[in-house]
């Protein structure tokens, strides 16, 4: 069964859910970036994204330099946002508030 894309209007709704995730220009994923307090805090945070988005059975970007971390969501095989882009950028909101969230030395 094919994962349904999501409309702007429904694209709109769910970023008010989220902390300051961003939508990108071609309207087709969603992004955040952090700037941890080290490398290695960096690449903790890194891990348990994998790890939830292998449970998720979807699969971020990442862009990793030195303390700055970007994740970018998108549904490929809808050719753009869904709900599962929203699950896991929530889920990833709350990984950062329960136990990372001393660890930012900037929030973009």
């Amino acid at each position: 069964m094919p994962i349904e894309r999501l409309s702007l209007d429904e694209i709109q709704q769910q970023l008010q859910t989220l902390n300051h995730w961003h939508l990108d220009a071609d309207q087709v994923s969603l992004h955040q970036e952090w700037q941890f307090d080290s490398f290695k805090t960096a690449l903790q945070f890194l891990l348990k994204v994998g790890e939830m988005a292998e449970r998720h059975d979807h699969h971020p970007e990442f862009l990793s330099r030195y303390t700055r971390l970007r994740i970018q969501l998108s549904t490929h095989d809808a050719g753009g946002l869904t709900q599962k882009d929203f699950a896991l950028a929530w889920e990833i909101d709350q990984l950062l508030k329960n136990e990372f969230a001393h660890h930012l030395s900037t929030h973009r």
